[in-house]
């Protein structure tokens, strides 16, 4: 937005230099009116503010289309990339727009007037361009998606389906499949024709008068080498293969195919099996899709620049990735928040790699996971290498348990030793902020396998930690002091030369490398609510 701002003073100036000019209409330039059009259509399905959706409406619609609906919809995208400028990242991510101001001054109005005298309108919409990555893929996915707003898009979950299993319901999911874009079009398969067997008694040199015994058409049972040999001299004749038609209710590998294909950019588990995860999904109407999509792009803008070298963690993607000079250089599965503990999105920086951190157990887990255990039993303290402390004193086992019986609750702090079973592993990461969040290593790695990784109690598990504390620690000290400070079991908080930006974002739709639009599950509900730009339905 500071592109549009320069621009406007020199609008202004440009403006107030000149005399009358004999205005034009939008109609005059139709492509900037087109792309105007479009910004305010990817605002309206973002469903970022009520009125800026009115105006695109009234923009749009033969019956109100005008050059002043034209004028308001582009004053009103101006005054809110205005605002979303002054946004932090945490209000981005929430998409805090909905009571933006969307006041335009008289400044505003004179840039539009001038751009309007030169029909330069065009110049004026350019500068109101978002910063999208991909933008040009994004839009072809948009348009893709709306021309299949008004087909028919009925719910077509049912019971589980297998492959190699035949369901009425077979052929919607394979026509859904190709709208969506996981498999091609068939190719159109001519039935065959019924022969005529005139032609076919005169092409095999039979005369017309043989009578032909049943023999004479059994399926062939002699082989040679191999290779079929037919006595019948039907045989020969050309007949389509049974393998070329297509069962349309089977559950076939092309299916199958698609299904994973689907399942894969969907965050499921890629197995082939259509369940209620895989149904929901399929029955997510294209509408909906382009809005998920559309508001998960706004909060990719989350900075005018990016440093060069960060860390982006996606919350319902359940993914990390690690970004050295703008090039990836190493991605890993996470766990995060469940719903009643979410992950907060953030922008912070991690300071400090803590080698064989012991874990102080926040007072909430405290409070609702572990006292419940102690009343039914009182050794997993014990078991799970707990230390009860009242200050920085250790407290015997004896003086809490009787507290705990006698009804007196548990005031006390925990903390877990360093070790195997140690609930943040051999690493922790330390971003500072009041929260207690943190990212870290953990000991239960088979938890990484699963499709929704929503399990923790806010903070971050990170499969590939060893990695990452490496690269943070890899110009600082060499890979064998890196292994032996692991090895030895000691606490040891090792600064961080450079801190690394941390950004903790909530993208649950984004285009991948192809430009396919990935989804996963919305596990935080910021997307609950969303209003059609198009009215009801």
């Amino acid at each position: 937005m500071k592109r549009y701002r320069a621009a406007s003073a020199l609008w202004l100036l440009l403006y107030l230099s000149m005399g009358s000019v004999f205005a034009s209409s939008w109609q005059d330039e139709p492509e900037a009116r087109q792309q105007l059009h479009q910004l305010g259509l990817e605002l309206a399905l973002a469903d970022v503010h009520p009125t800026l959706t009115e105006w695109w409406q009234q923009a749009v619609a033969e019956s109100t289309a005008s050059d002043m609906a034209d004028d308001q919809l582009l004053l009103g995208v101006q005054s809110f990339w205005r605002h979303w400028s002054d946004l932090s990242f945490f209000d981005r991510q929430h998409l805090r727009t909905r009571k933006a101001d969307l006041s335009f001054s008289e400044a505003d109005r004179a840039n539009l007037k001038l751009a309007g005298q030169l029909k330069r309108r065009w110049q004026l919409v350019q500068g109101l361009m978002p910063g999208y990555a991909n933008y040009a893929q994004l839009q072809q996915q948009l348009t893709r998606l709306l021309e299949l707003q008004d087909v028919s898009w009925p719910v077509l979950r049912t019971t589980t389906v297998r492959p190699g299993e035949r369901m009425d319901v077979i052929p919607q999911i394979r026509e859904r499949l190709r709208m969506l874009g996981d498999m091609p079009n068939a190719p159109e398969v001519a039935l065959p024709a019924v022969p005529d067997m005139d032609l076919v008694l005169e092409d095999t040199g039979i005369p017309d008068d043989t009578t032909l015994s049943e023999s004479d058409f059994t399926a062939p049972d002699a082989h040679d080498n191999g290779v079929a040999v037919s006595s019948s001299p039907l045989a020969s004749s050309s007949q389509p293969a049974a393998s070329q038609f297509i069962d349309p209710q089977l559950y076939d590998s092309d299916l199958e195919q698609g299904i994973r294909r689907f399942q894969q950019r969907h965050g499921l588990t890629v197995d082939g099996v259509i369940g209620p995860q895989t149904f929901a999904w399929l029955d997510t109407s294209p509408l909906k899709r382009s809005q998920l999509l559309m508001r998960s792009m706004m909060r990719t803008l989350i900075g005018d620049e990016l440093p060069s070298s960060y860390l982006l963690v996606n919350i319902p993607e359940y993914h990390l990735r690690l970004y050295q000079n703008q090039v990836m250089v190493l991605e890993s599965n996470v766990i995060v928040g469940r719903d009643e503990r979410k992950t907060p999105v953030m922008a912070n920086k991690i300071t400090n790699v803590v080698f064989n951190p012991p874990w102080n157990v926040p007072r909430s887990i405290i409070n609702k996971d572990i006292v419940p255990k102690l009343y039914r039993d009182p050794g997993y303290i014990e078991r799970q290498g707990f230390e009860v402390l009242d200050g920085g004193e250790v407290v015997p086992r004896f003086i809490w348990q009787r507290r705990l019986e006698e009804g007196g609750g548990f005031p006390y702090r925990l903390r877990q030793r360093p070790g195997t079973g140690n609930a943040l592993g051999a690493y922790k990461f330390h971003l500072p902020n009041s929260d207690a969040i943190y990212l870290h290593d953990t000991p239960t790695r088979g938890l990484f396998g699963r499709d929704s990784r929503d399990l923790s109690s806010g903070c971050v598990r990170v499969q590939g930690a060893e990695q990452l504390a490496n690269w943070l620690l890899q110009d600082q000290l060499s890979s064998s002091r890196l292994a032996a400070l692991k090895a030895n079991r000691e606490t040891r908080w090792i600064r961080v030369a450079e801190p690394l930006p941390l950004f903790m974002v909530y993208w649950p739709s984004w285009l991948d490398a192809d430009g396919m639009p990935q989804f996963r599950n919305d596990i935080y509900g910021f997307d609950k609510a969303m209003n059609s730009p198009f009215g009801a339905g």
